[in-house]
């Protein structure tokens, strides 16, 4: 097995790179992923990664192979040491584990649903990575049946997202597209469209979610666009207080929960 031992390998300076720079993992079409927990979701979820780096001053050699015996992996791995290791992650705690996976590009016209009844979260122009990922892990502990990530304005293999997602980003359906496409297909499955708005809104709890429903949840900056507003019907969660709107990461976890209240009742 290669090890590394000098924070200048070419290796460490790659990893950093993907890491920082959106370009790089777009033009690589990989991203990294941090931690034992996140990356068994990651193989669970058919996600390949290429390289595996491990630092056996965390993790000890036994505990280690008995881990990675447990996938199916063809993946390159290479023990490094702890200040390499330091070097390459970003979170401050790990268990001594990081990985070099291959994006999936799935798309959402491909997607046959099986269930009649769809959940569904569409994200339009969320800019806040540890909003995106703190909405995969709500998306995954509510039951979402997928999330559509509308005219994106964050790379979703953003370390943050994932860091954040605490292993939602694996477990939950994603797609990226343009708002035409999302529309089209929620048209097409006959899903009603409900939009995060304060202006000529229902209360969310007069809203009927025991139907196929989506929530379209707006930007952090500029709420949601014209767009949407026209084709879905308004909601809102009571403000009782003096500010006037919640973090999008936060409302989106009432509105889902006030699903999952519906459908269990």
């Amino acid at each position: 097995m290669k090890h590394i031992s000098s924070v200048q390998n070419q290796s460490v300076k790659r990893i950093i790179e993907l890491q920082s720079k959106a370009k790089a993992r777009k033009e690589s079409n990989c991203f990294i992923v941090e931690g034992l927990r996140e990356l068994q979701l990651a193989f669970m979820a058919d996600y390949e990664a290429t390289h595996i780096y491990w630092c056996p001053e965390i993790l000890t050699d036994l505990t280690f192979k008995k881990w990675i015996s447990k996938f199916n992996l063809n993946s390159i791995i290479i023990s490094v040491s702890i200040e390499v290791y330091n070097k390459m992650v970003i979170r401050g705690s790990t268990e001594g584990v990081i990985g070099i996976l291959k994006q999936k590009n799935v798309k959402l016209e491909d997607w046959q649903p099986k269930n009649n009844c769809l959940f569904l979260l569409v994200l339009e122009s969320i800019e806040k990575p540890g909003n995106l990922g703190a909405i995969l892990r709500t998306a995954d502990a509510s039951g979402v049946d997928a999330v559509i990530i509308s005219d994106p304005h964050t790379d979703i293999y953003n370390p943050n997202v994932i860091r954040s997602s605490v292993g939602g980003f694996f477990s939950v359906q994603t797609f990226v597209c343009e708002n035409k496409q999302t529309k089209d297909f929620l048209k097409k499955f006959k899903i009603n469209i409900y939009a995060a708005s304060l202006q000529k809104s229902i209360k969310h709890t007069d809203g009927d979610f025991t139907k196929a429903t989506a929530f379209v949840m707006g930007s952090e900056a500029k709420g949601l666009s014209a767009f949407w507003l026209k084709e879905s019907t308004a909601i809102k969660i009571p403000m009782l207080g003096h500010v006037d709107s919640l973090n999008v990461s936060v409302a989106t976890a009432i509105l889902a929960y006030e699903v999952v209240r519906q459908r269990k009742s």
